[in-house]
């Protein structure tokens, strides 16, 4: 049972320290500057307050590679950039919720 517990916190704090460090080395940040995304996203804006959204993280990931698959009437564009740059964005995003 130790054994079970201290892999369990283990497992825990390596999840956890990924998740700070993701967010801690401000690219998602950067990113979200970079391309504009706050010209549209927050309180009362048109692409709606990223701080409020209700996808998960796989479905904010799916939404940044093809929003038109999501919803063919959204006017924004797919995310242009690597794998890793839109994940940091991600993070970046699921780390602005209240």
């Amino acid at each position: 049972m130790k054994k079970l517990l201290a892999v369990m916190f283990f497992a825990g704090s390596v999840v956890l320290f990924s998740s700070l460090t993701a967010r801690a080395d401000g690219a998602g940040e950067a990113l979200f500057k970079k391309k504009m995304c706050f010209a549209c996203h927050g309180a009362g804006k048109m692409g709606g307050d990223l701080a409020t959204s209700k996808l998960d993280k796989a479905a904010m990931d799916k939404f940044l590679k093809d929003p038109k698959a999501a919803n063919p009437k959204s006017a924004m564009p797919a995310f242009k950039g690597t794998e890793e740059e839109r994940a940091a964005l991600v993070d970046y995003v699921m780390g602005l919720r209240k």
